[in-house]
């Protein structure tokens, strides 16, 4: 529980915006998620309340719209945990390793959501290795000062106490 809000402590840092609104520090996109993307997240965020199981095929739709970009996983994070819906997506997020686009905005995205859902769900030891990987992957795609390092550090800090 303590990593899980040590993690949310450090989300939270600077947004002021909702929870998961946007990144901390980063202004929010000007009209990169108008119009369909904005329709699909209203779908997803009404499938996901209802426990539709259209859920999961419209998740994966708005996902696939930009896997590159961190507001789509931000933007589903709220919508989870606001349906208490957490392990759900940890699950879609493990699917989706195999199959995203091989960058390394994609594929770290999908380990720091995976690593930060993990931790949420006191799952420390499974949430390391993602940890790890979305490191290795977004040191090859963002600047050193972005906030996401911080929320690995100390992921992988908190996921050493054993």
């Amino acid at each position: 529980m303590r990593a899980a809000l040590l993690v949310v402590g450090l989300l939270l840092a600077g947004a002021p915006a909702s929870l998961w609104a946007q990144t901390p520090g980063a202004p929010p996109p000007a009209a990169a998620f108008a119009g369909p993307y904005a329709a699909l997240k209203s779908e997803v965020a009404a499938a996901v309340a209802a426990h539709s199981p259209q859920a999961p095929a419209l998740t994966d739709r708005l996902f696939r719209l930009n896997p590159n970009d961190e507001q789509v996983y931000t933007d589903l994070m709220g919508i989870y945990e606001a349906e208490s819906a957490a392990p759900a997506l940890l699950a879609f997020f493990i699917s989706r390793l195999p199959t995203a686009p091989p960058t390394p905005k994609a594929q770290g995205y999908l380990h720091l959501y995976a690593g930060i859902l993990s931790m949420q769900l006191g799952q420390l030891v499974d949430a390391r290795p993602h940890f790890v990987q979305a490191k290795t992957q977004l040191r090859k795609a963002l600047k050193p000062n972005d906030p996401a390092f911080r929320i690995i550090q100390q992921g992988l800090g908190e996921g050493t106490h054993f």
